[in-house]
């Protein structure tokens, strides 16, 4: 493994910075991890691994003013923000000599080093590795003020039996599932289970009817809309299929089964054609600010954002618009705000020198002048690390998810794009104004 390291304090331009604007705090998901009374060391951190503690522990070259103290997310918050246009290069360069100009600043010692993405302490950053599957017995209610959470949504004692008889295989099994959905209309788990069964008999209409009977229970369940990107599959529907199965990701973007559908209704893996290295970022016993990315100016810049997002309250405050006060959390702005620095720090740097390549950075500007990066890092950072959080995503943010989805990730052109049919109407009926 080789490491290279440099204590950078350069100070960049001073510019007029305007704060993105993140939509508030959301209530969190049940499912969600609870920070425990020492926010220093939450049991979801788990032990590093040598390579990491060997970084750790590598000396310094410079004094440290002041300790910099160990900050994770407070996983009981999260923030969105919608799409908003990017102007490039204008934009990317502001950030990323503003965040340059913040680190420079600090009285905290930064010091940053080039290393392998194995390195990147995921856990630290995004909390504990997430659930695949999104669980079926949680739906999203809405409160009297228009809040949306995760609440449990579980069979009642009576219907248990009829489950448990259910999944025996035959005509038998499929009748009590189909008796224990009429007993449990509010409780979508169980329309899923009737869904999926008759689905494996090729019962269609069965599967569509359960999978509907779900949404209207909660029309932000993803398991319904991959049930019917199944059912419009396999009645050679292909548009409609695309449209469902780009909701069931949205709503939930590690779902296996979600992207193997997805896979045959594209007739193609499906590859992400943008990945983002995560960095290491962490404090060691010195009070001292680790900070390890990959080599790239891209990279540099991504990692040094994320860590004055961390890091620095006051820094962080001005782009959340929230006080300095607040706990450190994930947020939609915090990930669009450190991809522009990253970007800003690649096309500063390419200026310099024209012969640096970064197809990941390239890529990424231009999405950003296409329609901004929201939706990107939503989808792509923290929907694999805390999907949970996008079953109660504001539904201007789901449905530039599912636009994101269709264009980016399923490959369908603006002009063949589906338009809004009964599903996303019902969606819409059923949700509070909060969403």
């Amino acid at each position: 493994m080789t490491i290279a390291s440099a204590v950078s304090r350069s100070a960049g331009t001073i510019v007029i910075l305007s704060a993105m604007v993140a939509c508030s705090p959301q209530k969190p998901p049940e499912n969600a991890e609870t920070p425990k009374a020492n926010p220093t060391a939450p049991e979801w951190l788990g032990p590093y691994d040598e390579a990491q503690k060997t970084v750790l522990a590598m000396p310094l070259d410079a004094t440290i003013e002041q300790r910099a103290h160990r900050t994770y997310p407070d996983l009981t918050r999260f923030s969105f923000a919608g799409d908003s246009p990017i102007s490039v290069p204008d934009d990317l360069l502001m950030f990323a000599n503003h965040v340059s100009e913040v680190l420079a600043a600090s009285p905290l010692l930064y010091v940053f080093r080039t290393g392998p993405a194995s390195l990147a302490n995921i856990h630290a950053l995004f909390g504990p590795k997430p659930v695949d599957d999104p669980d079926p017995w949680q739906r999203v209610a809405v409160d009297a003020q228009g809040s949306p959470s995760l609440v449990p949504s579980l069979p009642t004692d009576d219907v248990r039996p009829l489950l448990d008889q259910g999944m025996k295989a035959g005509p038998k099994g499929l009748d009590s599932l189909k008796q224990a959905a009429e007993k449990s209309k509010t409780v979508p788990g169980v329309q899923a289970m009737l869904a999926d069964a008759a689905l494996a008999v090729g019962d269609l209409d069965t599967a569509d009817q359960a999978a509907r009977v779900a949404l209207a229970a909660d029309p932000s369940f993803p398991l319904s809309f991959r049930i019917l990107a199944e059912v419009r599959w396999r009645h050679h529907q292909q548009d409609r299929a695309k449209e469902a199965i780009a909701r069931a990701l949205a709503l939930y973007p590690t779902y296996p089964r979600a992207w193997k559908v997805a896979e045959v209704i594209v007739g193609h893996p499906i590859d992400r054609a943008v990945v983002v290295e995560q960095p290491f970022i962490e404090v060691n016993d010195k009070g001292a600010i680790v900070v390890v990315s990959c080599d790239r100016p891209f990279c540099v810049g991504y990692a040094s954002c994320k860590a004055a997002f961390r890091f620095e309250p006051v820094f962080r405050a001005a782009m959340l618009q929230e006080p300095e006060s607040a706990p450190y959390h994930l947020s939609v702005t915090e990930e669009v705000v450190c991809l522009q620095a990253g970007l800003g720090t690649h096309m500063a740097e390419r200026e310099k020198n024209p012969a640096i390549s970064d197809p990941t950075a390239e890529l990424l500007i231009q999405l950003a002048a296409e329609k901004g990066l929201s939706s990107f890092a939503l989808f792509e950072i923290l929907g694999f690390h805390r999907p949970e959080w996008l079953r109660i995503a504001p539904r201007p943010v789901h449905e530039a998810l599912v636009h994101h989805i269709l264009v980016h990730v399923l490959g369908t052109p603006m002009h063949e794009q589906p338009s809004h049919d009964d599903i996303i109407t019902a969606r819409r009926t059923n949700t509070g104004e909060g969403r």
